[in-house]
């Protein structure tokens, strides 16, 4: 294997090092480049190209509409949670406002257990 691997190495510098070697390098550069413009340019390319590129506007639109969705769906449940978690402070208000009343309507009761235990 590294003598294979050091036979291309010499390879290639030879290729690259010699003016020779440098011409059929940008030779085979220039080929290259000129393939790939020729096979851009075909209109099977072109179509492919255009069809990606609108598969991907429309994927984009519907994402973009999905995440609408999602976050209005969200704010809504949001909102109703505040609005229940409201609902349940309303309740909890009322609940001790009458425990408090309770409280004090058993105290009186008995301070006036009270006075009236020690008046006789």
């Amino acid at each position: 294997m590294g003598l294979l691997s050091l036979g291309a190495g010499v390879a290639i510098g030879y290729l690259i090092g010699t003016k020779t070697g440098k011409n059929r390098v940008d030779e085979g550069a220039e080929h290259a480049k000129k393939s790939a413009q020729e096979i851009w340019e075909r209109e099977e390319v072109q179509d492919f190209v255009s069809m990606a590129s609108d598969t991907a506007t429309r994927v984009t639109h519907e994402v973009a509409e999905s995440a609408k969705k999602a976050a209005k769906s969200a704010s809504e449940a949001l909102r109703r949670a505040a609005d229940k978690a409201d609902e349940a402070q309303g309740m909890m208000a009322d609940v001790v406002d009458e425990a408090e009343d309770t409280v004090e309507d058993k105290a009186q009761k008995l301070t006036d257990e009270k006075d009236s235990g020690s008046a006789n």
